[in-house]
């Protein structure tokens, strides 16, 4: 997304843990960029990253915040599951949630930006073998509801993305069926076209061909029946 981003004009602040990665996608940006090492659990240090990115004189302020940092419970190495559970939560929804609010806090000074969240079609109700990575998504997107409330008359907007699967070195880990397996290339084309419209959408979906069959099952298929048509006796 920040490469997509960058190819379209837009000055990028990349914030994450590892500086190499960070510095080769800074060498890629067309129209500059600066990154900020930081982890995103540390809401003191992300509050802090994030203002230097809304002051930097070269890029101008913060004008979209997309929270999308995301792990999972097959990429963490602790055998505790509390553990995992713990640390997926602690990434994907209350890191998320504070990038989301720092991003508002910053911009609402000046009554305009675009906030965006990256949850997954995996929030809509549980599946097998990730359920604290279900259960961060969907508190993302209800977070993300009920925040775009309080966005009423602040000239602020809020997008839930909500993408299915993508080929991504997380989903490289998984060895069970991945319908609709999308390239990173075109779900990235997706969301960023979708925050560059003119009116952004407030929930983005995709693919359609997954994202209405499972929200249209999952709304009317009681337990039993959705454990059954998932495979689990």
């Amino acid at each position: 997304m920040a490469l997509e981003l960058g190819r379209r004009g837009t000055f990028i602040h990349a914030l994450g843990r590892r500086s190499e990665r960070l510095d080769e996608l800074i060498a890629e940006l067309p129209h500059g960029g600066l990154a900020h090492v930081v982890d995103v659990t540390d809401h003191a240090a992300l509050r802090g990253a994030m203002g230097l990115a809304d002051t930097h004189g070269a890029s101008g302020p913060l004008d979209l915040v997309i929270a999308n940092a995301g792990i999972a419970e097959n990429g963490i190495e602790s055998r505790d599951a509390a553990d995992a559970a713990a640390q997926v939560l602690a990434v994907n929804a209350a890191a998320a949630a504070a990038t989301l609010e720092f991003g508002k806090e910053f911009m609402r000074q000046r009554g305009v930006g675009h906030l965006c969240a990256i949850s997954s079609l995996a929030g809509t109700r549980g599946l097998p073998g990730a359920p604290a990575y279900c259960a961060s998504k969907a508190a993302l997107s209800t977070y993300v509801e009920a925040m775009r409330f309080g966005l009423a008359r602040t000239g602020l907007s809020i997008t839930d993305v909500q993408p299915g699967f993508i080929k991504t070195p997380m989903t490289d880990r998984n060895r069970f069926p991945m319908p609709f397996l999308m390239e990173i290339e075109e779900a990235t084309r997706r969301t960023v076209d979708a925050l560059e419209r003119t009116r952004p959408p407030s929930i983005l979906r995709y693919p359609r061909r997954l994202a209405w069959p499972l929200r249209l099952a999952a709304g009317i298929l009681p337990g039993w029946a959705w454990q059954r048509a998932l495979g689990e006796k």
